[in-house]
């Protein structure tokens, strides 16, 4: 190990903040507080790639970030906003560059912003279209309700809008904030109080129901909403058309990883655009 690994990490000991060491994208070193923020054992962080760590699609920004950091592009200390694999966990990282290819990353949780954006209906945790939850938050939420020790019945709805991109590309950006706006309030007209609504992706919403209804109940709420959700919405003094599609499925007392979640409903739409939507689905959970 290069001596000046050994000296910093003299440093992190000393740090008020959770700290990283990263050599080359990899965690050398890593403290208590570190450790305790990212609810990552030590013996776990040790040797593992930073951005492997993170949900994927923030890899590579972290990566440009320890990149930047190292090569001192950026003076002083840039931070990058992430989400851990683990648990979805919001974080901000902090990186500053040291001696050759050492990086110091200062690892600060954004739980309690988040908390407080999502009490508030807030920008770090809320759609800026819609204004309901985004995609993280509502997978956070549910990430929770699949871990929560009293577990009752819970069922997921996603519904897609078919034909976004042709009518981005008919009406423009404007016509698509319109419909998925539209969209979203009327299923969250049709939604009981416990009922959780939130953006799954740029053409769907995700829907976590308090329910112990059947594969034949759930179907028929799901196919009622999306009839419901597709009718023509109005833009300039004309009418938008459009189709939807659905689907719906219930998590009893087998409770699924959110990777298998999202592999499944990703199937779905996948199933859904190929077949030409306007379908409604029951999923197996």
């Amino acid at each position: 190990m290069p001596a000046d690994i050994e000296r910093y990490a003299e440093v992190l000991s000393f740090s008020p903040i959770g700290c990283l060491l990263i050599e080359r994208g990899v965690i050398r070193r890593a403290n208590s507080e570190a450790i305790e923020t990212m609810g990552i054992p030590g013996d776990r962080l040790l040797g593992v790639p930073l951005a492997e760590l993170l949900v994927p699609e923030y890899e590579q920004a972290c990566l440009d970030m320890l990149e930047r950091a190292a090569a001192g592009v950026e003076p002083g200390t840039k931070s990058e906003p992430v989400r851990l694999a683990r648990g979805l966990a919001p974080m901000e990282l902090l990186a500053r560059g040291m001696d050759g290819d050492l990086v110091m990353v200062g690892v600060r949780s954004m739980a309690n912003e988040h908390y407080y954006s999502s009490q508030a209906g807030g920008a770090l945790t809320h759609d800026t279209v819609t204004g309901f939850p985004d995609h993280y938050h509502v997978l956070s939420q549910l990430h929770e309700r699949l871990g929560a020790p009293h577990r009752k019945p819970l069922a997921l709805m996603c519904l897609w809008v078919d034909e976004l991109p042709e009518l981005a590309d008919t009406y423009g950006k404007r016509a698509v904030h319109r419909v998925m706006r539209e969209a979203g309030e009327r299923i969250q007209e049709r939604l009981r109080g416990p009922d959780v609504l939130g953006r799954f992706d740029d053409a769907g919403f995700l829907v976590m129901m308090s329910s112990d209804s059947t594969p034949e109940q759930l179907t028929e709420i799901a196919e009622r909403l999306r009839a419901e959700v597709a009718f023509p919405v109005e833009l300039d003094r004309g009418l938008v058309s459009f189709t939807a599609s659905v689907v719906v499925g219930s998590i009893t007392t087998q409770r699924p990883s959110i990777e298998r979640i999202l592999a499944l409903l990703e199937a779905a739409a996948n199933r859904a655009a190929t077949s030409g939507g306007n379908r409604t689905d029951y999923l197996s959970i």
